[in-house]
């Protein structure tokens, strides 16, 4: 379990991480309230509900001028999963006992393979797409499509 919770988080920040340094409008509000986050299951289902934003925001992604829309999007998501690696440090998840660590990933296994799978195949699918790829690339060079 213990791997499963690092892991979350770590894919989590990656996958969040196709940002752009700009910004001309407010942040949109969207992903988990990750302020609220204050036990091991609040911080597993913000997880799982960042997976699903960053899915969502990727499904949006069509061509370039959608790809710079999301822009925002993809910066809030990367700073909300920055938020998460924090929590899970205050919280230390990472020093609960074994048993809850294997109740904890029990409980949302589903739900977080289920929203791992739905950005993979989005991430895929924007991969595939030269010209998505590089206007994803050229709004975040360090980002998730290097």
């Amino acid at each position: 379990m213990r791997k499963l919770t690092f892991v979350s988080l770590l894919l989590a920040l990656a996958l969040a991480s196709a940002g752009c340094r700009g910004k001309e409008k407010p942040d949109p509000d969207i992903g988990p309230d990750v302020e609220a986050v204050d036990s091991p299951d609040a911080l597993m289902q913000a997880s799982v509900q960042l997976l699903n934003a960053q899915a969502d925001v990727f499904e949006r992604i069509k061509d370039k001028d959608s790809a710079e829309q999301a822009a925002p999007s993809l910066t809030v998501l990367r700073r909300k999963a920055a938020i998460l690696e924090a929590k899970s440090k205050e919280l230390k998840i990472d020093e609960q006992p074994p048993e809850q660590q294997r109740l904890l990933g029990e409980k949302f296994r589903s739900e977080f393979e289920k929203a791992t799978r739905r950005l993979m195949a989005e991430s895929q699918r924007i991969s595939a797409d030269p010209e998505l790829a590089k206007v994803l690339r050229k709004i975040d060079p360090g980002g998730f499509l290097r």
